[in-house]
């Protein structure tokens, strides 16, 4: 994570994030796994010479789905950064990134 000594993040917090990101990349190999799997599923429905509609779309719903979930799983992370963070330590991450953007 950058920035970690410009917010002066503490022990406490640095030790928090790696387990949340850490659990966030098992989560998001896990989704990108099984989006992969229900994709392919969509691929050979679509390439039939006869698409059976009802079948396409509830593949389609099972993609959707998983797209969802990953989604989910990254506002999620980021809810928990941000929560874990100081009002002083979000404001200088706004300074910090203003001066790159």
């Amino acid at each position: 994570m950058q920035n970690q000594q410009a917010i002066a993040l503490t022990d406490e917090q640095k030790s928090y994030l790696r387990t949340e990101i850490r659990d966030a990349q098992m989560k998001f190999t896990d989704l990108q796994w099984k989006l992969q799997d229900e994709a392919e599923r969509m691929v050979s429905l679509a390439s039939q010479p006869h698409v059976d509609e009802q079948q396409a779309l509830a593949q389609l719903e099972k993609v959707l789905t998983v797209e969802r979930e990953v989604k989910r799983a990254q506002i999620a992370l980021l809810v928990h950064i941000k929560n874990k963070l100081t009002a002083e330590q979000q404001a200088k991450l706004e300074e910090l990134r203003g001066k790159t953007h």
